[in-house]
C-alpha cells in the first residue's frame, strides 16, 4: 500500500554498502548513509531532511543523520513506535482520530527531502483494531491529496513490500528469513544505470491512451486504457523521476516501472491465489472490474476484513488506478507468499488513491496486489509472459 503515510519513508546498490563480502557481512550504515545521502537522494547544503524508521532501526538513522550533516544538510530526526501508533487508534475517541492532521501539513512544506527505513516488526499489529477507527483516520487525511500533489520534495525509502527484511514478517510471507535476507541485499546491488535502461523501455510502451491486457493461468484476465498523466520509473535515484506533480520519490530496492489507469476503462477479473491484508493472508481472492470500477469481491479465506475496508472508505477507492511493472532481474518471488513490486516480471496493480504516481484519485484509501506468473501485452507489444521480462527488456541488463 503506497501513500503519502508510507511513501515519505533507500538507495543500496553494489557500492560497497556492506562490510566483508558482498550482502553477506554486516550492513556497513556510514557507508549506506553515504550512498542514500550523497547519491540517491543527493542532498544540497542548507536543505532539510527528515530521516524517520522505527527503533530496531536507530543504528542506521544515526548514521543517517551524520551523512546529512557532513553534506551541509539540516537532519530531523522522527521516530516512529507502531505500537503506540496502535494505542493512540485504539485509545483516542472518534472525534479526535477525525480532526485534521495539520502537523503532517506542515512536515510536508517543511522538508526538502526525506529518508525513510522501514521494517516490519509485528506484521499483523493492525488486524484486530476496528475498521470505523481506521476509517476515521482516513478521513482526517483526506486533505492531505491536494497538499502532497502541489508538495515539492524528494523522498527514499528502504524496504518495498515487508520492508527491510525481519524474522517475523519472513514467517508470516512463508519465507528463510535468511534467503529473504541474502535477496534483498542482492536485488539492492543491481546498477541503477541499468534499471533506468530497462525501466525506461517499458515506460516507452507505457504511453497515455495505450490498452493494457493482464492475464494468468490463475484466472486473471484484465483489460484497460492508461490515463494522460505520463509514466514513470523507480531507478533507485529521485533525480531519475520525472515528476510533473508531487513530489520525486523513489523506493528500494529499485526496479519499477508505473503508469496511471484511465478512470473507466478496466473490464475483466482479477485473481490472486494468496495475498496478505494487514499481516492476515487472503486465499483465493477474485475481483471482477466493470467500467473501471471494482464490482464484485470473493475469497475463500479471510476476506470479510478486506470486503469491511472497501465498505467504509469513498467509492473511488474501488476504481482501479495503477498498473506497475518490475524489472529487477535479482529480485524474485520467494517462499509462500513473498511478492514486491520491484521483482522482475511481477505486475502489480493498485486500486484508489494514486497521488503518489501523480494521478487524480483523491480515495481515502488505497489496495493493492501483486500478480506473480502474468502475461501482459502493452499496446499489442509484449511486455511480461508467464512474470517473465522479454528478451528486450533483459538485454538492458547485458549492455
Amino acid at each position: 500500500m503506497r501513500s503519502y503515510f508510507n511513501a515519505l519513508a533507500l538507495l543500496l546498490v553494489g557500492w560497497g554498502l556492506t562490510s566483508g563480502t558482498g550482502w553477506a557481512g554486516e550492513p556497513d550504515y556510514d557507508a549506506i548513509a553515504d550512498t542514500l545521502v550523497n547519491q540517491s537522494l543527493e542532498v544540497r547544503p542548507g536543505e532539510a531532511i527528515q530521516i524517520s524508521g522505527n527503533p530496531s532501526q536507530i543504528d542506521l538513522m544515526a548514521a543517517l543523520q551524520v551523512a546529512v550533516s557532513k553534506a551541509g544538510g539540516q537532519p530531523v530526526i522522527i521516530l516512529n513506535l507502531p505500537e503506540a501508533n496502535k494505542r493512540a487508534v485504539m485509545e483516542t475517541s472518534i472525534e479526535h482520530l477525525e480532526r485534521l492532521p495539520t502537523s503532517q501539513i506542515s512536515l510536508i512544506r517543511m522538508f526538502d527531502g526525506v529518508i525513510n527505513v522501514a521494517s516490519v516488526q509485528d506484521p499483523d499489529l493492525f488486524a484486530d483494531v476496528p475498521e470505523e477507527r481506521l476509517a476515521a483516520t482516513r478521513r482526517a487525511g483526506a486533505p492531505l491529496n491536494d497538499v502532497f500533489r502541489n508538495a515539492d520534495f524528494r523522498s527514499v525509502s528502504l524496504g518495498q513490500t515487508g520492508g527491510i527484511p525481519t524474522e517475523a514478517y519472513a514467517k508470516s510471507v512463508g519465507a528463510d528469513h535468511k534467503k529473504m535476507t541474502a535477496a534483498f541485499w542482492k536485488a539492492l546491488e543491481v546498477s541503477p544505470d541499468q534499471i533506468e535502461k530497462a525501466a525506461s523501455l517499458v515506460t516507452g510502451m507505457l504511453q497515455p491512451g495505450t490498452d493494457v491486457h493482464v492475464e494468468s493461468k490463475a484466472g486473471t484476465d484484465l483489460r484497460f486504457r492508461l490515463s494522460a498523466q505520463p509514466a514513470r520509473i523507480n531507478a533507485g535515484r529521485t533525480a531519475a523521476v520525472d515528476a510533473d506533480t508531487g513530489p520525486a520519490q523513489v523506493w528500494l530496492p529499485a526496479g519499477e516501472a508505473y503508469a496511471c489507469v484511465e478512470p473507466g476503462s478496466a473490464n475483466g477479473t482479477v485473481v490472486v491465489e494468496r495475498t496478505m491484508f494487514r499481516g492476515v493472508p487472503v486465499e483465493n481472492l477474485r475481483m471482477t472490474f466493470e467500467n473501471g470500477r471494482m464490482s464484485k469481491m470473493s475469497a475463500d479465506k479471510n476476506g470479510d476484513q478486506l470486503k469491511e475496508y472497501f465498505a467504509s472508505t469513498t467509492d473511488n477507492t474501488a476504481e482501479l488506478s495503477i498498473v506497475d511493472i518490475g524489472v529487477n532481474p535479482q529480485s524474485q518471488p520467494l517462499g509462500r507468499d513473498y511478492r514486491s513490486w520491484e521483482m522482475g516480471g511481477m505486475t502489480s496493480i493498485a486500486l484508489g488513491n494514486n497521488a503518489w504516481a501523480g494521478g487524480d484519485n483523491d480515495a481515502d484509501g488505497t489496495f493493492n496486489v501483486h500478480l506473480a506468473g502474468t502475461t501482459v501485452d502493452v499496446g499489442g507489444t509484449r511486455v511480461t509472459s508467464a512474470g517473465e521480462l522479454s528478451g528486450a527488456i533483459m538485454a538492458a541488463y547485458r549492455r
